[in-house]
């Protein structure tokens, strides 16, 4: 009875180590198809991973099918597969979300325009109620957006369209019965010229219209050609990137990845440019984001710096909050001979050399130009040293590794690129694939601080600054000397 009771257990625990073995190889595949997949793996790691399990496996399998195996040995087997099995789900589950992750913030699927409802500070209007069969004013984008239907879902009302935005938001902050709508950059810009102009309106609501892009293939192998990517850092309120914003950040960053080498030039928001279009009256850099969003941001800085600019990486403020905040903060470096408090936030406060700051405070820094006697140069330079920084941590330690999860939640939905998921998954394998360093090089164009008239703003002076062209020349060369492809 006793022997019978052993036999049927000897059974039963054979049964159960072919069942886990089963489920192994199942788990086994589904894993190689992930990496696969993901295309991040280089051939020579993912045949070397595809080896070892395969080899585990395999020793597996014949433990467990050989008859006289000791049960000790099959439970020993068991327990090791078991742990082998928490280990594939969890890789298969890691590589699912960063696939998912990558498809949906790569590629700029869509373009968000986000419209603002503007009344008077005083108005009796106080929901979209009291603007029911009202006539209100609005201006057509550049690009003729039209978002009549989106409004007319929300509220009926009777649009009747004018020629100046400017003349048509200073109407409203003189007259409480006007009612416009524009877009959210906009009304931004004018903030930014207007100090008292968010004191006399009021946003009674807001439009939010997605428009799908078309996918454009620059033919450019990110991996074997030079490219430029225009980094721009816009300030939004919104959980959204709207299509067109001020863009507080204007970076472009030369890449070479036969040479390794990034240079980055940094272009003032206030920098006086021919907006790229326009004729007369040169404006602000950063007006062009309002003008024409990104492509004419982009146009514009080809015009200045004589060279083409196939991608874009346009980031939402928190996103420098969030990531530094996931990979532990990062080490700052003040380079002036006395301490301040960041104008942005008094809690933030750097002293001369090595400051560790979390997220909030390297914004902080990164927006810091008061403290400065070269002002908005110097937040450049400060903006640039935050992105070093950031690249620095996350390339060169354990960061990644341990904060993956968080790197991601905390990218996720706050930046917008048209480099493909393909391409930068092009990237990491190369990365990894040889795991050279990169040198990266920062250059800032010049200028002279002015009050000036604008394209957008006629009849205004707005501090602008004028460029040097000396330091443009400088720039131009910089980025020819690092784009240039071997053959050159």
């Amino acid at each position: 009875m006793q022997a019978r009771k052993r036999k049927k257990k000897s059974l039963m625990l054979v049964k159960v180590s072919k069942a886990i073995w089963i489920l192994s190889i199942i788990l086994f595949f589904i894993l190689g198809y992930f990496i696969f997949d993901a295309n991040i793996l280089p051939v020579k790691y993912f045949l070397m991973v595809v080896a070892v399990l395969f080899l585990i496996l395999a020793v597996q399998g014949l433990l467990v099918f050989k008859k006289n195996t000791r049960k000790s040995v099959l439970v020993v087997i068991d327990i090791v597969a078991c742990l082998f099995l928490v280990v594939f789900g969890y890789a298969i589950y890691q590589i699912n979300d960063t696939i998912t992750f990558l498809r949906e913030n790569l590629g700029a699927h869509f373009e968000t325009n986000i419209y603002n409802i503007v009344v008077n500070k005083n108005s009796v209007y106080q929901s979209l109620d009291d603007i029911n069969n009202k006539s209100v004013e609005t201006v057509l984008d550049m690009d003729s957006t039209t978002y009549e239907n989106a409004i007319k879902k929300k509220v009926n009302v009777d649009i009747s369209y004018v020629d100046n935005v400017v003349d048509l938001l200073l109407s409203v902050k003189e007259n409480t019965d006007l009612i416009a709508i524009v877009n959210s950059g906009n009304y931004d810009a004018m903030r930014d010229a207007y100090e008292d102009f968010e004191d006399n309106v009021r946003v009674l609501d807001t439009i939010t219209i997605t428009v799908e892009l078309e996918q454009n293939d620059t033919g450019i192998n990110v991996t074997k050609d030079p490219f430029v990517l225009y980094l721009s850092g816009i300030d939004t309120r919104s959980s959204y990137l709207p299509s067109r914003s001020l863009s507080d950040v204007n970076i472009i960053l030369a890449v070479n990845p036969n040479t390794r080498d990034i240079l980055m030039i940094h272009i003032p928001r206030d920098y006086y440019v021919q907006v790229h279009g326009t004729s007369g009256l040169k404006d602000k850099l950063t007006h062009s984001g309002t003008i024409g969003g990104i492509e004419l941001s982009m146009q514009t800085i080809e015009d200045l710096l004589e060279i083409e600019i196939p991608y874009y990486l346009r980031v939402n403020f928190n996103a420098v909050v969030n990531l530094v905040d996931a990979i532990d903060g990062i080490t700052i470096d003040s380079d002036v001979d006395y301490s301040f408090s960041c104008w942005t936030n008094r809690s933030c406060v750097f002293y001369p050399g090595s400051n560790n700051v979390g997220g909030v405070c390297a914004l902080a820094f990164a927006r810091e130009r008061h403290a400065y006697s070269t002002g908005d140069r110097h937040r450049g330079e400060n903006q640039e040293q935050v992105i070093s920084k950031i690249i620095d941590k996350i390339t060169s330690s354990s960061a990644l590794i341990n904060n993956y999860n968080n790197i991601l939640n905390a990218l996720d939905g706050t930046f917008q690129t048209n480099l493909t998921t393909d391409e930068i998954t092009s990237l990491v394998k190369m990365q990894l694939n040889d795991m050279r360093s990169w040198h990266i090089k920062s250059f800032n164009v010049d200028g002279k601080g002015n009050n000036l008239p604008t394209y957008s703003y006629p009849n205004q002076n707005l501090y602008v600054m004028e460029p040097n062209f000396e330091t443009v020349d400088e720039a131009i060369e910089k980025l020819n000397e690092v784009l240039q492809t071997p053959s050159e």
